[in-house]
């Protein structure tokens, strides 16, 4: 009977092994795929909403997200986040995951995910970035910054 329980408890804990394995390798593998084409669009893209400038930023970013936020809001946020101050540097983007997204509002699309943490003359901060991949290059679908400076 002992040995029965323990030849489960081997199996599950092999199982777990396996699915965490392929997990992490999965994961890899899609990060890797955009390591190069996501990661410098990131670095070249992050500088520029960073200058806080409203017009400038909706021309980095899908206009499917645009139609979704009137005009004054987003403008009110981009205020908000611009008590972050002046972009110091930037850490290298983590990738976070991919989804595809089929809705009836919009096409068939890939997201890409990544993190990266900002510093600015403020505070620190922590980037999400959802980008759409369009094949050649990519639009913002989303973005959020997290910083303790907006609470000073």
């Amino acid at each position: 009977m002992f040995y029965k329980i323990l030849k489960w408890i081997s199996i599950v804990a092999l199982l777990l092994v396996i699915f965490i394995v392929g997990a992490t390798t999965w994961v890899g593998y899609k990060s890797e795929a955009y390591e190069s084409t996501a990661v410098p669009y990131i670095k070249k893209v992050i500088p520029e909403i960073s200058k806080w400038n409203p017009e400038l930023i909706k021309s980095y970013m899908v206009s499917e997200t645009l139609n979704d936020v009137n005009a004054e809001d987003f403008r009110k946020m981009v205020s908000i986040f611009s008590k972050i101050g002046k972009l110091i540097s930037i850490e290298k983007p983590q990738f976070k995951n991919t989804s595809s997204v089929n809705s009836s509002q919009h096409s068939a699309m890939t997201l890409v995910t990544y993190t990266i943490l900002g510093k600015y003359e403020n505070g620190d901060a922590t980037i999400t970035m959802t980008l759409r991949d369009e094949g050649e290059s990519f639009k913002i679908y989303r973005f959020n910054i997290d910083s303790m400076a907006f609470f000073k």
